[in-house]
């Protein structure tokens, strides 16, 4: 008997002492759960905040450094290219709410995921709905240039005041080494890191085969025409489109002498006669915008019926919701990439 009442002696012991451990490991655990919640990033910030003016000439200049949490909930998303790298990491439940417009016709078919009612709308990418931007509770507000405005940026603060803003915006003179450092901000951010280094490596490597293919190339002329309701606009190798064409693609641009402007450069007919390019690379921003595409009549005029690149049918439209609307990533750039090497592989 009293080895039986010794034996059950021993086994309460060794119940409570394994009890204890639990509890100690729970606590444990607890407190690296809290610890990890505490974790942040810290991201610094630069860019210029647009005014009123058309010309920039109100711009502010923004410097600040903002600590985000990691892992964080509820992202509003105002980038089309940051929102696809996302996608890309997998992230599509850290996202909250997207710019979609009018039932999600500014989407481009590659983010269409995002046009499911479990994203809310928070409008067009200049046309914030502070409502929805307030409903979606963020922690954390991804801009770049056309949500840099200084209106929408005080909007911003009254809509969502706890949420860390990101500047996740290309920077043009720079546009690779910035792109990647955004993916592995993003990496950093989610403790993605090691996807967004892959991400970064197939950029990569889409760039040297690109410019493997550009050499063929290295006598002819390009032009990138962005056409706006019949009108013409061109862009140099250091703005916006003309960056990915020229700087990182490799292509030689047909006029060197363009001046930098946001909005590139007017140019008549005339011009492209004179230029006379071997190929162009247009993209029609009606279309983009949900307007009437004029691109294929501004370009099949006679005027131009001799310039080289109609001539021998070298010029290639390009999808204008992923070069208007999405480009500024290092994942959206290869699909750019990948959309002009199967358009000159054609010829």
């Amino acid at each position: 008997m009293k080895k039986i009442a010794l034996v059950i002696l021993v086994g309460l012991m060794f119940l409570l002492v394994a009890c204890s451990n639990s509890e100690d490991q729970k606590s444990s655990d607890s407190k690296s759960d809290d610890k990890s919640s505490d974790k942040t990033v810290t991201v610094k910030n630069s860019y210029e905040a647009s005014g009123e003016e058309r010309d920039g000439s109100d711009a502010e200049k923004v410097n600040d450094t903002v600590k985000v949490p990691v892992n964080p909930k509820n992202a509003v998303v105002f980038d089309y290219g940051a929102l696809d790298t996302m996608k890309e990491l997998g992230l599509k439940d850290k996202v909250k709410a997207v710019p979609k417009g009018e039932d999600g016709e500014s989407l481009p078919d590659f983010l269409s995921d995002f046009k499911d009612k479990k994203y809310l709308n928070t409008g067009s990418l200049k046309e914030v709905n502070f409502d929805k931007v307030a409903a979606a509770k963020p922690e954390v507000v991804f801009i770049s240039g056309r949500t840099a405005n200084q209106k929408i940026l005080d909007e911003l603060e009254k809509a969502a005041p706890d949420a860390k803003v990101v500047y996740i915006g290309a920077d043009e003179e720079n546009s690779a080494k910035s792109m990647k450092k955004n993916t592995e901000i993003l990496g950093k951010i989610y403790e993605k890191e090691d996807k967004a280094k892959e991400l970064n490596k197939e950029f990569d490597d889409k760039v040297a085969s690109i410019k493997d293919k550009t050499k063929e190339f290295k006598d002819q002329t390009a032009a990138f025409l962005l056409v706006n309701e019949g009108e013409l606009s061109t862009f140099g190798a250091n703005e916006r489109f003309g960056s990915m064409i020229f700087n990182t693609m490799g292509f030689k641009p047909v006029d060197e002498s363009i001046k930098n402007s946001q909005h590139g450069q007017n140019i008549t007919n005339e011009y492209l006669v004179e230029k006379n390019p071997d190929m162009i690379f247009a993209m029609d921003r009606g279309q983009a915008i949900g307007g009437k595409s004029t691109a294929k009549k501004a370009l099949g005029n006679d005027v131009i019926k001799d310039v080289d690149a109609v001539k021998n049918d070298k010029v290639y439209e390009l999808d204008p919701k992923l070069w208007y609307f999405a480009s500024g990533s290092t994942t959206t750039s290869v699909k750019q990439i990948e959309e002009v090497e199967k358009a000159i592989d054609k010829n």
